[in-house]
């Protein structure tokens, strides 16, 4: 059986608000949080039988925010300086 898997954003322009459905759990868990701590910017209008779950939110949170470009040599230092700290999840060794 297919399982739909759809994240829709929708608004119109000059709206404040959008409408969105999400069906990947980590959007679902954000949107829960969301309307739990900010009730009266994220309001949950449907959890649907497909376990989608659909909400308003404002149009001002709905952003297209592609990663930065970064040259080889900055993701170098990245990895270099991610390395300097000890990770929470890592043992000491």
């Amino acid at each position: 059986m297919d399982r739909c898997t759809e994240n829709v954003i929708e608004f119109l322009e000059n709206q404040q608000q959008a409408t969105v459905t999400f069906s990947q759990g980590r959007y679902k868990t954000r949107i829960r949080k969301l309307a739990e701590a900010r009730p009266e910017e994220c309001q949950i209008v449907a959890e649907n039988k497909d376990g989608s779950i659909c909400a308003h939110i404002p149009t001002a949170w709905v952003r297209i925010a592609p990663p930065p470009v970064r040259t080889e040599a900055q993701r170098e230092a990245s990895r270099r300086n991610a390395l300097k700290f000890p990770s929470a999840g890592r043992e000491k060794g």
